[in-house]
């Protein structure tokens, strides 16, 4: 006979959602089962096998843990299930460990969406080619849990909700909030509005000029957070004498940067930002 597994109830979210303790390990796991709830109480011991377990995890932990009990007693036991299957199949295909503070922020956005497509409003995504370009491993694997989200609520979900969960994979991977990820995509969005207007040309999303731009500009961006853009730029000189349209550009969206962000570019920044711009009038024909 196969051994049983017991589990002392410490809280119930809800119908299909319990907080457990597995008795000889001192562990607590989220258990999902349909009317696990129902029939549970709290404090008493229940037997594994009495239920068909959807899936069981190990809760948050620290010091948001409180926040996330909160959220599963708000939302739907299947998003709490969907959620751990996206976390999961990211970690897997990524290979690496995500911020677990994901489960939160995912959690209650998917319980959002849903809603609103089941309101019938609309979700637009302002930032859905710059993020399918600065985040495309981000991208890819955000469109394969739409695509379980779908099976799991029988819905067609828009690609604008595909960039939205792209953010919250970035965020997990790079350990940032979600918000500062949006903050700087929408600033680069902005920065290349304004190349775009300064050289009147308009850039193809899917170019390879598109993308060497955003990127330049994201990593660009990550070198003046982390207060990495002190490299000495030997060719600063020449770059004003002879690149002196590019430089000024650069030089406007510098501003841009200082007024959004609150900092402080340097000249030789600029200068390396300005021999791509100068790369990229080339490119585009534009001498």
């Amino acid at each position: 006979m196969a051994a049983r597994d017991f589990y002392r109830v410490k809280k119930v979210f809800n119908n299909n959602v319990i907080l457990a303790e597995k008795a000889e390990e001192k562990q607590e796991y989220i258990l999902i089962a349909k009317g696990i709830g129902f029939s549970s109480k709290k404090g008493e011991e229940i037997d594994r096998s009495n239920f068909e377990i959807e899936k069981e995890f190990i809760p948050l932990r620290g010091e948001k843990r409180k926040n996330y009990l909160q959220l599963l007693e708000e939302v739907e036991s299947k998003v709490v299930a969907v959620t751990e299957e996206i976390i999961t199949m990211v970690a897997d295909e990524l290979e690496e460990d995500i911020n677990q503070y994901i489960r939160i922020g995912l959690t209650d956005h998917i319980a959002f969406t849903l809603k609103r497509i089941r309101d019938g409003i609309e979700i637009a995504n302002p930032f859905l080619a710059e993020t399918r370009t600065l985040y495309n491993e981000e991208y890819s694997l955000a469109k394969k849990a739409v695509k379980m989200m779908e099976k799991s609520f029988n819905l067609k979900i828009p690609e604008a909700e595909v960039g939205f969960i792209a953010f919250h994979i970035h965020g997990a991977r790079s350990n940032s909030e979600v918000s500062k990820t949006v903050q700087n995509t929408s600033l680069i969005k902005k920065l290349v509005s304004k190349v775009e207007t300064e050289i009147g040309h308009k850039l193809a999303y899917q170019s390879l000029n598109y993308a060497r731009l955003i990127n330049h500009l994201r990593f660009a961006l990550e070198r003046i957070e982390n207060n990495n853009d002190d490299n000495i730029n030997p060719l600063l000189d020449n770059i004003k004498d002879n690149f002196a349209e590019s430089f000024n550009l650069a030089a406007k969206l510098a501003e841009i940067i200082e007024n959004r962000l609150d900092c402080k570019i340097t000249e030789d920044e600029k200068g390396y930002l300005a021999i791509h711009l100068q790369r990229l009038k080339r490119e585009v024909g534009i001498n």
